[in-house]
């Protein structure tokens, strides 16, 4: 069974963590630090999966 949790953590910045995998989601430069792929990058790119 998968499963996915999602963390705050600080400035806009959400630790994902799924099944054997974990990564940082964030806002662009402009509303967060850009440590990794925005919601709507991470939308397309389950799209296109």
């Amino acid at each position: 069974m998968a499963f996915v949790t999602v963390k705050s953590l600080e400035n806009m910045q959400q630790l994902v963590v799924t099944s054997g995998h974990a990564f940082v989601a964030d806002e662009p430069p402009d509303a967060g630090d850009g440590l990794g792929p925005d919601p709507y990058e991470l939308l397309l790119s389950s799209l296109g999966t």
